[in-house]
């Protein structure tokens, strides 16, 4: 579960469902061996990890990757970046890229619309950033998009070694139709974890060593207290998740048969609901939770307001700001145990990616040229280019730390050029600054990989999920949401799972046992 496969050829895996079946090679997995990391990634999946970046980055490539022109790309654009006429990061890197690096954005929360308009419209970018709910995304892939599987498949993608320094696992999300369509935006397999201010806990002479789940209830107890605005934890919903692991709860969906359980179905969910609806009515949690941004939730975190943060499995960005504010904040993983005792509970996997970026059909010529363009962008890190990509132009948009690149503020401003949503090098853990923190997150993604639970619809498709799935998903969060905070009682959940069925639910359970049955898989 979650291994990184390390064979130079890759390895299969079938068309997802309604693309007629057949069967592609993935890219092959070539890791980057030109820094030698001082914390090695694992076959088991655990990633790389960096204490500090090297002082003189080598070239990863030897020319610019394009030959003019214009390369336009659509993706993500939450915060606008300096115009390119005053943008020193971003001229620098189309001089490096040798085309103009165009670029059409929206918001994650328009994005899709957004998306679907360009679509319509017929006129394409170069690139596109295609997230997994677009709706009829197989049909569209086939129809608008270029197949790569000559370009990538295999040991076609050594052409391009940025490209095959990325984890076989993230590329099983790319196949439809029997084809690869996108390069992958590389996530950390982990999808979910638990962090704590571990200074802060220890000085109440509490530990996060957890062997039950009422420990875990204890422990939010006693870092409760209200009347001094301080709170257990920041984050309800990942709470559910987190406590239902423990519950033994499946990972999303869980295959048995041949056929799907969603994990709303599962008995242990209303025990879940139970639990976290109580930690609510004692004021474990923060009483804007529900409500509150990530940087609002990092604020708590820094300031002692929350304890505990559950969400992404990397979590140095909340270390850095708590250190930021107190030289000895220290934060550590919390390992989440069975509830009833007996070990540690499963850890939930993701697809490993956030998006893919898709080519629109062009010649050939043309496709391997903003391939090109595209592995350049995912240079491996501590490479110049991962350097100027992610940091910009020396001693203007960052200064050196010591080794370590430190942004500026116009820097911090030029470098919101988006880069991130159309080709990333893959995550590794490296907090600038500071090594021991570095160490904790590895050691910690090493620990939590020993009981990974895999993402169990990587590769397969329904297309009512992609269609309907987000607004039943949304239809009983908002419900967990109304039972945690009192507004609804636990008994309405039975309801909610019996309306998530008829609209639906049943009809996405048989779609994905359907394209299980065609993968070959158990």
């Amino acid at each position: 579960m979650g291994a990184l496969t390390a064979c130079g050829s890759g390895g299969t895996t079938s068309g997802s469902a309604g693309s007629g079946g057949g069967s592609v090679r993935l890219p092959g997995y070539v890791p980057y061996t030109g820094l030698k990391p001082d914390l090695p990634g694992t076959p088991e999946g655990v990633l790389p990890a960096f204490f500090s970046y090297p002082a003189n980055p080598v070239a990863f490539t030897t020319e610019p990757p394009a030959k003019g022109g214009v390369v336009h790309a659509l993706c993500t654009m939450n915060t606008p970046p300096t115009p390119l006429g005053g943008n020193r990061y971003w001229q620098a890197l189309n001089k490096s890229l040798g085309a103009e690096l165009r670029i059409t954005g929206a918001p994650t929360a328009d994005y899709i619309n957004k998306f679907q308009t360009l679509m319509a419209g017929g006129d394409l970018p170069d690139t596109m950033e295609v997230r997994a709910n677009t709706p009829q995304l197989p049909g569209l892939l086939e129809a608008k998009f270029q197949d790569l599987t000559e370009f990538l498949s295999g040991d076609k993608i050594n052409d391009y070694p940025g490209l095959a320094n990325i984890p076989t696992v993230s590329w099983q999300s790319t196949i439809y139709n029997g084809g690869i369509y996108g390069i992958p935006i590389h996530l950390p397999a982990i999808r979910l974890a638990a962090s704590a201010r571990a200074d802060l806990i220890a000085a109440k002479g509490l530990t996060t060593e957890l062997k039950t789940g009422e420990e875990f209830l204890e422990l939010c107890r006693a870092l409760t207290e209200p009347s001094a605005n301080k709170w257990a934890i920041d984050e309800p919903l990942s709470t559910l998740e987190y406590v239902g692991a423990m519950l033994g709860i499946a990972n999303n969906w869980k295959a048995e048969g041949g056929s799907f359980t969603k994990n709303y179905e599962a008995p242990e969910m209303r025990k879940a609901l139970e639990i976290v609806a109580q930690m609510w009515k004692e004021q474990a949690f923060h009483p804007d939770a529900f409500t509150a941004t990530g940087a609002q939730k990092v604020a708590w975190m820094s300031s002692g307001a929350t304890k505990i943060h559950v969400g992404a499995s990397t979590w140095s960005n909340i270390a850095i700001a708590a250190r930021a504010a107190d030289p000895k904040a220290e934060i550590r993983a919390i390992a989440a145990p069975k509830f009833d005792g007996g070990g540690q509970a499963a850890n939930y996997l993701g697809p490993a990616i956030f998006s893919i970026t898709g080519l629109k059909k062009a010649p050939k010529e043309r496709i391997e040229e903003v391939l090109r363009v595209l592995n350049w962008l995912v240079s491996p890190f501590g490479t110049a280019e991962h350097r100027q990509r992610v940091y910009g132009v020396q001693d203007w948009d960052f200064t050196l730390k010591g080794s370590d690149p430190i942004h500026t503020d116009v820097g911090k401003s030029e470098t919101t050029v988006p880069t991130l949503y159309i080709g990333a090098s893959p995550v590794v853990h490296y907090a600038p600054g500071f090594p021991d923190i570095t160490k904790n997150e590895y050691e910690a993604e090493k620990q939590a990989l020993t009981t990974a639970e895999a993402w169990p619809i990587g590769g397969l498709y329904s297309p009512t999920d992609q269609a309907r799935g987000a607004g039943l998903d949304k239809k009983m969060k908002d419900l967990q949401a109304d039972i945690i905070q009192g507004r609804k009682p636990v008994s309405a959940w039975d309801e909610g799972v019996a309306a998530w069925k008829s609209e639906g639910g049943d009809k996405i359970r048989a779609e994905y046992s359907e394209a299980l049955q065609k993968s070959g898989r158990n």
